[in-house]
This record gives C-alpha cells, structure tokens and sequence, in this order.
C-alpha cells in the first residue's frame, strides 16, 4: 500500500517479534507490522494491559512510545459456528474508550450506553 517495510514483513510475517513492533519509530511501518502480524495476537503475545472486561467484551490497551496507544476490544460473534464455537474477533477502537461497555457502542456508531439490542445475531 505504498509504505516501504523490511522484507520480512512481507515474505514472513508470522515470524516479527512483538518488541519489533512496540519499537517501530515510523508509525506507518509499525502500522503495517501489526497489522501483518495480527493486532489480537500481538495483544495476546504482549500480554496488554486489560482495561475493563464486561459480558459484551474485553478491552485492552498497549502503549507505544511517540504514538497513540493500540485499544482494542475482544467480542464473540452473536451467531455460531457448525460446531457450536462462537469466533472472537478484535476490534479497534478510539484511544479514549475507557469500558469494554463504550468500545462495543463505539463499533455500532452509538455513544457508550446508547447499545441496547433486542436481538444479537
């Protein structure tokens, strides 16, 4: 996408090493690492500090020096797999988002507290 990143971000991403993206000093290539990487197991593999947790999700947050920090929420999808499971996903949300409660609102473009379904799917 036009941002010139070590070849190992393309060719191996699986193989980044967390702290080589905590210290990236150029945003967009740390951007594009994370992003290459995977920002819930990056998350995961950092162990990211758990801000709140509540029945619709888990938001953490990981700081990075000279950048905002990476705030994401953990949700389970609504509709379940064949199997039964319900696959988690990772959402990115607005640094200032302090409750797992306001991160999900957020993703549904209503403030914290106006998300109130009556029916998930």
């Amino acid at each position: 996408h036009g941002v010139r990143v070590p070849e190992v971000v393309i060719c191996a991403p699986a193989t980044l090493a967390p702290k080589a993206i905590t210290e990236e000093r150029n945003a967009e290539v740390r951007r594009v690492k994370l992003e290459r990487f995977g920002a819930d197991r990056y998350l995961r593999e950092i162990d990211a500090r758990v801000v709140d947790t509540s029945t619709r999700g888990i938001l953490r947050r990981a700081e990075f020096p000279d950048d905002e920090p990476l705030v994401m929420v953990t949700v389970l999808n609504a509709t379940p797999e064949p199997d039964g499971s319900r696959k988690p996903y990772t959402l990115r949300v607005p640094p200032q988002i302090e409750t797992a409660d306001a991160a999900v609102s957020w993703t549904f473009g209503k403030a914290a507290g106006e998300y109130h379904p009556g029916v998930e799917t």
